[in-house]
């Protein structure tokens, strides 16, 4: 298998380098991320539970950005980071969802932080809300990475016609709004 635990130095070099990206002790649905320009997709959590969608995504990831993915857990205290290389990606991501049903024998929690090394895209996924978000690098908009999140995840405008159907879900949608822009 390809998937690998980062040891104590390499994930304090991902760390630190996501600390300019992301407001680590925030969760949501406060507004995490640090970069403007960004194109926000939302999720059902938790997106570990979903081997397919991960799977796509990670793929995709791999085959647009040609650099390594990572999942991040318990950040800023007490991080576990695994690193996916690209090689059997399926595998990867069903080893550690098989992990995630137990919280890795107690040993890692929430939030998730996924993304790829090169920071294209990171995704955010809090213990509290029902929903994660996915912040992707506008810039890349029209690559093909881009149409694999439109179909798998929910675009901010998607998110936004969710409104009406249920009080409960309208809350949400309106937390979220307060502080992704984009929506």
């Amino acid at each position: 298998m390809s998937l690998t635990k980062l040891e104590h130095q390499e994930l304090n070099q991902i760390t630190a380098m996501l600390s300019n990206r992301l407001e680590l002790n925030k969760d949501l649905p406060e507004m995490v991320f640090r970069d403007s320009e960004l194109e926000f997709y939302f999720f059902e959590r938790p997106l570990l539970s979903n081997v397919d969608v991960l799977d796509s995504l990670l793929c995709s990831s791999f085959k647009v950005f040609s650099t390594s993915a990572f999942a991040l857990f318990n950040a800023p205290l007490a991080s576990t980071c695994y690193l996916f290389d690209g090689e059997n990606t399926q595998e990867d991501v069903e080893e550690l969802s098989v992990g995630f049903r137990d919280f890795f024998k107690g040993t890692v929690n929430y939030p998730v932080v996924m993304g790829n090394v090169s920071f294209d895209w990171l995704l955010f996924e809090g213990a509290c809300e029902e929903y994660g978000v996915l912040a992707f690098d506008s810039r890349h908009a029209s690559s093909e990475f881009s149409e694999c999140l439109s179909c798998n995840l929910i675009s901010s405008a998607e998110f936004q016609s969710l409104r009406g159907y249920d009080k409960t879900l309208d809350k949400i949608i309106a937390a979220f709004h307060a502080y992704f822009e984009k929506i």
